[in-house]
């Protein structure tokens, strides 16, 4: 086993990655923000809809590049499938909930 290629690499990389999301944002805190969030439960379930697919699909990159290509365990990615949906499902109700309470509060 190669540590520095199994292990090391892909850690820093990911860490890169992040880091620079985050200098990028606190550095620019207005990109990415509309100026006049839309309001209503359709742009809301759009983008609770968007954020869990996309997260979903970086989830399975991740475990295709790293446990399947570079690890070598195939079956990683079936376990993947079932498990992200079941994380996926979860994600999204715990957004819907929040999003409701949210709702709830400005209405008061």
């Amino acid at each position: 086993m190669n540590v520095l290629r199994d292990v090391v690499v892909p850690v820093v990389s990911a860490y890169a990655v992040l880091a620079s999301v985050v200098l990028y944002a606190a550095r620019h805190p207005e990109a990415g923000r509309p100026a006049n969030a839309p309001s209503g439960w359709r742009p809301r379930l759009r983008l609770i809809g968007v954020t869990i697919v996309c997260g979903y699909a970086v989830f399975l990159g991740i475990v295709l590049v790293y446990h399947t290509w570079l690890v070598g365990q195939p079956a990683a990615l079936r376990s993947a499938l079932s498990g992200g949906s079941f994380l996926a499902l979860v994600c999204g109700a715990a957004f819907l909930a929040w999003s409701v309470i949210e709702a709830m509060r400005a209405t008061r």
